[in-house]
């Protein structure tokens, strides 16, 4: 990352020539999967506002809608893939919407999510419906499981949001996670999800980011490979912070090989966890891998 020329000693001392330093770095374009420097799951606020966006069935962009889920719990039973007496584990479940659906059909299911505020839903709702469900909060990067589990489950895109060495090791603790023959199950974004647009900025007097007035500077930052940077810089009374969401796209041709180096056989492609066919969305596609 190209560093800012440093400043005259008079200018230095000025608030607002650091707040234009600091807006200056914010606005670089940052190496492949550079990470946010401002805080997401940890953030109370933008916690609230996941939770917020799971539950909200006008927001797509944390959880598919009601119908989708319920089309996706009966698909993957009816595939044999979930059901009574069967483990999932259900990696990055949010508010436990489809780990709820999926116990209500029998299955014994783990989810796992760093988002405190999704989570005390989760557990809320297994509680008053007496359900199966055991909740982690646990970065499902971690997850050291042994032959356990009999579908691990990935939905909206989880896994094209890490760069490939992290990737492939999520493909190995999920392996080992899976009991012989079991199936991982996902969804991921194509390169049609992620067009190019130009970027923007706006005021907010509370949102998404913070609870009161600041602005957002939004780009979409290409890179090769079909990586994709949609990058938020919020400024606010309290300073600059910088959301980098990274996003790898893939294809059936460029994701299947990924698969198979780590152990997985593709059984099946389908145009969304719901079992569309190929091609419904072209934005998405999900694949049925099993444990080789």
């Amino acid at each position: 990352m190209t560093q800012p020329e440093a400043l005259p000693p008079a200018a230095a001392a000025s608030p607002s020539a650091d707040a234009w330093r600091d807006l200056l770095v914010a606005t670089e374009r940052p190496e492949p999967f550079t990470p946010s420097d401002g805080l997401f799951w940890d953030d109370p606020w933008i916690g609230e506002q996941l939770l917020a966006a799971h539950l909200d069935e006008r927001t797509l962009a944390a959880s598919r809608p009601a119908a989708t889920r319920e089309r996706t719990e009966a698909h993957l039973v009816a595939q044999g893939l979930a059901g009574p007496g069967v483990d999932v584990l259900d990696l990055g479940c949010g508010p436990g919407l489809l780990a709820t659906g999926l116990a209500r059909a029998g299955a014994r299911v783990t989810g796992v999510d760093l988002n405190e505020h999704s989570l005390a839903y989760a557990e809320a709702t297994a509680r008053e419906q007496g359900l199966d469900v055991t909740y982690l909060r646990q970065d499902f990067r971690t997850i050291d499981a042994v032959s356990r589990y009999d579908l691990a489950l990935q939905s909206y895109g989880e896994l094209s949001t890490f760069d490939d060495a992290t990737r492939d090791a999520i493909l190995a603790r999920v392996h080992a996670a899976l009991r012989p023959g079991g199936a991982l199950v996902f969804d991921v974004s194509t390169p049609e999800c992620h067009p190019d647009e130009p970027p923007s900025w706006y005021r907010s007097q509370g949102g998404f980011w913070r609870a009161g007035a600041h602005l957002e500077l939004w780009a979409r930052l290409r890179y090769p490979g079909d990586v994709v940077c949609d990058r938020y810089v919020v400024i606010d009374a309290g300073g600059v912070a910088t959301y980098r969401m990274w996003f790898h796209d893939y294809t059936p041709d460029t994701l299947t090989p990924v698969l198979e180096r780590a152990g997985f056989r593709v059984e099946a492609l389908w145009g969304g966890l719901d079992g569309g066919a190929p091609g419904d969305d072209p934005g998405w596609f999900a694949v049925v891998a099993r444990r080789a």
